[in-house]
């Protein structure tokens, strides 16, 4: 996104930090920033991705700079993909089934994130 934030893994990292000490996150025992991989991409077809790497090696976050440039849309895609950590974490593979949507609901009435576009 031309004109926006400057997307570092370092900035990911702070922005998944922030947002695990905010509710429904502090709740989740989710894994500290250092426990995973955060990637910038230049991908145009998605936004963000958690890629477990079937348990085998450090979890990752990707956000793309292309669809990412702002701290708003930096902390809504961030919050999106800390639901898939915390759902495969429960065993939940169902990318955005019924236990992802009730996630979600709760984050955008607690964060103020536009439900249809999380």
């Amino acid at each position: 996104m031309k004109g926006g934030l400057h997307l570092t893994p370092e900035i990911l990292a702070g922005a998944y930090t922030f947002l695990r000490g905010t509710p429904p996150f502090n709740r989740w025992k989710l894994p500290p920033a250092h426990n995973l991989k955060f990637k910038v991409t230049g991908s145009k077809e998605v936004e963000g991705l958690y890629d477990d790497k079937n348990g085998k090696a450090t979890p990752e976050l990707h956000v793309s700079k292309h669809f990412v440039g702002k701290p708003w849309s930096l902390l809504e895609t961030m919050a999106h993909e800390m639901v898939h950590v915390h759902l495969f974490a429960k065993g939940v593979r169902k990318h955005h089934g019924p236990e992802f949507r009730r996630c979600a609901k709760r984050i955008c009435d607690i964060h103020g994130f536009d439900p249809a576009k999380f």
